[in-house]
């Protein structure tokens, strides 16, 4: 009997290492990132919140943490101090990053690397009608929110309106905090970034409240900041999109995008990719311009070397990958 009860008791053992053995690879298999995203008030922040049920499905491994950030220069500020693994990024930002220019200015991020891009948008600048401005240079000494504090359009607009000797008398804070004062008039012009051409979540609220009209950048204008500026992109914002607004406006624009170290394992980028791009018509419902954008031209647009991940996803689906795109590390 005795024998009997040592053989169940080895037996148990046996079953319970082995139990425990396939819980520690199935722990150590997953992959815990934390995502800098945007404000929680940007149309953008639900597409990043929707990947948790992505990756349920599509990378079951990546267990995301989607964290409120100031946005495309806080988030690359971030990874460079490593609070983060991968960041919300304008292209403008992440090119003037990689290229020491801008905000980075002598300190270049070389380590930085495209994840992809899933979006192409409009800036549009307005202002209340009731303003009278319709022209940019108009808006020297008025009162302007360049964009949230940390954010790529906020520093866009600042090189924006530098290369044409606008000093505006600035609005800081936060995107919840210049809806407020454009409702209070306190400030006459504001920018975000659009859900594709249509007006952000905040414009259309906004526009319940005041009439709005976005600024036309004259060609002379958009030349000029683009001889200093040649990788900011302009688009249309088509007529009748803001109220009051009876002819296309000429604009800035971007493409959005996630963007990481080159130190993010491969393998770990492969999959996040490969989700995204197999979880594309769910990441539509949410963020509709994430279905309207071809994320493979967007992504080799974005202007910086692409990570060693993407690169192995975009040649595992025959994508044909320019030289300059592919990083020391993935060849």
């Amino acid at each position: 009997m005795y024998k009997n009860f040592r053989i169940v008791a080895l037996a148990l053992l046996v079953i319970t290492l082995a139990l425990f053995s396939t819980s520690r690879e199935s722990y150590a298999a997953r992959i815990f990132l934390n995502i800098g995203t945007t404000n929680k008030t940007s149309i953008l922040y639900p597409y990043y919140v929707n990947m948790i049920q992505l990756f349920k499905r599509y990378a079951p491994d990546i267990k995301p943490t989607i964290i409120e950030t100031g946005a495309s220069v806080d988030n690359i500020n971030r990874i460079v101090k490593k609070q983060i693994d991968i960041g919300m990024s304008m292209d403008s930002t992440a090119y003037e990053a990689y290229n020491g220019l801008g905000k980075w200015d002598g300190t270049p991020v070389k380590d930085l690397r495209a994840v992809m891009t899933y979006a192409v948008n409009t800036i549009p600048y307005v202002v209340t009608i009731e303003s009278g401005v319709t022209n940019p240079k108009d808006l020297t000494g008025k009162k302007v929110f360049p964009g949230m504090r940390g954010s790529g359009n906020e520093a866009m607009c600042e090189l924006v309106f530098g290369a044409l000797d606008i000093v505006p008398d600035w609005f800081r804070g936060s995107l919840s905090d210049a809806a407020d004062a454009m409702k209070d008039r306190r400030v006459i012009c504001a920018n975000k970034t659009s859900n594709g051409n249509a007006p952000d979540a905040t414009f259309l609220e906004l526009q319940t409240f005041i009439k709005l009209l976005p600024l036309n950048w004259p060609e002379n204008l958009v030349t000029k900041v683009k001889s200093k500026y040649p990788y900011f992109k302009t688009a249309q914002v088509p007529a009748n999109t803001f109220q009051g607004q009876t002819e296309p406006a000429t604009t800035w624009a971007t493409l959005l995008g996630d963007v990481a170290s080159s130190s993010l394992p491969r393998d770990t980028v492969y999959q996040y990719v490969k989700a995204c791009f197999e979880g594309k018509a769910e990441q539509a419902k949410v963020y509709g311009v994430a279905g309207e954008c071809d994320f493979v031209a967007a992504t080799l647009d974005m202007g910086i070397p692409l990570h060693a991940g993407t690169v192995k996803y975009f040649k595992e689906i025959g994508v044909n990958i320019p030289e300059n795109l592919i990083p020391e590390e993935a060849k």
